[in-house]
């Protein structure tokens, strides 16, 4: 008898054990989870870009299909861009509040009526895991809370998404999703690359980047001529008949923050990445009237990225011939300065009259949504 009892025991211990070590392992992975997640968002800028998202079916009959499939191409009106800076998160300029997964829920369901809410459902932690699994996560997740759940600052609207990162990614997940009376398709989660993993470019001296650039590699037209001139801090290009001109930013001059909140800058970013390339705060670079980042990654090389292809100019002259840019056009430009110091010249357009004179609000293509866009035309 005392045997049997002594046995009981045992195995009670046993069961109560592994319980325990059960229920310690689930709170060490949900913690290790929330922490890795925290390291990896604490950094002073983080700029994250689209990778890949993943979708599946929805029936009317058998709900959410366990048949995931990813795609190259993020869906329309879709956010491709984030920034995190010290745990928080931005997105074109617009700023996000963390929030708990119960705030989130009650926020969600506030944007509908009392009967449509009886519609609204969550994915499982096992359907997370899932398509965390098929964006490439080496982890899991073991309850929905270990997930960032963000609303807008201003008013207050959840993201459809919630997050989780390590190490290079940012994986935004799809928690809700409503009752379907056919077939659909549905968006299950997308995966973001930080920008860190592109080539980095060099800082340079603004003053060190004057002379002819040319692009051997371009088959030279009337709208591209392969090659760029650098004076005095703008690049100036001739297309058609009129000189185009922009500023050359050195972006080490903006703080941070400011840079974090601007949609121009951010826009500027991901099309850096998609040329491989990163752009930084440190990062000298100009663009132009076409949607062209110019990137200057030494003294003698850069980088045009744009139109899904990418560029490579070589300094061959610390000069510029007055063939390539007259001095009488460079006194233009001057003058429309002196006269009209808070609308520069962008373009000096020449045909059969006096030259017309393009101004705008700015040439600063990196910072500036308007630059480059003619407000009214001028006479020397």
């Amino acid at each position: 008898m005392r045997k049997s009892i002594i046995t009981l025991i045992t195995l009670t211990l046993l069961v109560l054990s592994g319980c325990s070590t059960k229920s310690q392992k689930s709170a060490t992975t949900s913690l290790s989870v929330k922490a890795t997640t925290e390291k990896t968002i604490k950094s002073a800028s983080k700029t994250w870009t689209f990778s890949q998202s993943v979708t599946s079916k929805q029936t009317k009959k058998n709900g959410v299909d366990n048949q995931l499939t990813t795609a190259a191409v993020s869906r329309t009106g879709a956010l491709t861009n984030w920034t995190t800076a010290k745990g928080q998160f931005m997105s074109y300029a617009v700023k996000y509040q963390r929030v708990s997964l119960t705030k989130w829920q009650k926020d969600q369901r506030s944007h509908y009526v009392k009967d449509v809410q009886k519609n609204i459902h969550y994915m499982s932690v096992a359907q997370v895991n899932a398509v965390l699994k098929k964006l490439g996560a080496d982890f899991k997740i073991s309850k929905l809370s270990d997930l960032i759940f963000l609303e807008t600052k201003t008013s207050g609207m959840p993201v459809d998404q919630a997050f989780v990162a390590k190490g290079h990614h940012l994986y935004g997940i799809n928690i809700q999703y409503m009752t379907a009376d056919q077939t659909i398709t549905i968006n299950r989660g997308t995966s973001f690359t930080d920008t860190s993993t592109k080539k980095a470019a060099n800082h340079v001296a603004v003053s060190k980047l004057n002379g002819t650039w040319i692009a051997a590699e371009t088959t030279t037209s009337s709208s591209d001529t392969g090659k760029i001139m650098i004076k005095d801090g703008y690049l100036y290009q001739h297309r058609y008949d009129s000189f185009e001109r922009s500023a050359i930013q050195d972006l080490s001059h903006y703080s941070l923050t400011s840079l974090n909140q601007n949609n121009t800058y951010a826009s500027q970013k991901s099309e850096a990445a998609n040329g491989g390339y990163q752009l930084t705060a440190k990062s000298v670079a100009s663009g132009d009237s076409l949607g062209y980042l110019y990137l200057f990654v030494s003294e003698n090389k850069l980088i045009r990225i744009g139109q899904g292809q990418t560029t490579t100019y070589q300094k061959t002259s610390t000069t510029v011939a007055v063939a390539d840019l007259p001095q009488s056009d460079l006194k233009i430009y001057d003058t429309m300065d002196q006269r009209y110091p808070s609308s520069p010249a962008s373009t000096i357009t020449v045909k059969a009259d006096a030259p017309i004179i393009g101004l705008t609000d700015s040439i600063k293509y990196l910072t500036d949504a308007d630059a480059g866009q003619i407000t009214r035309n001028a006479t020397n």
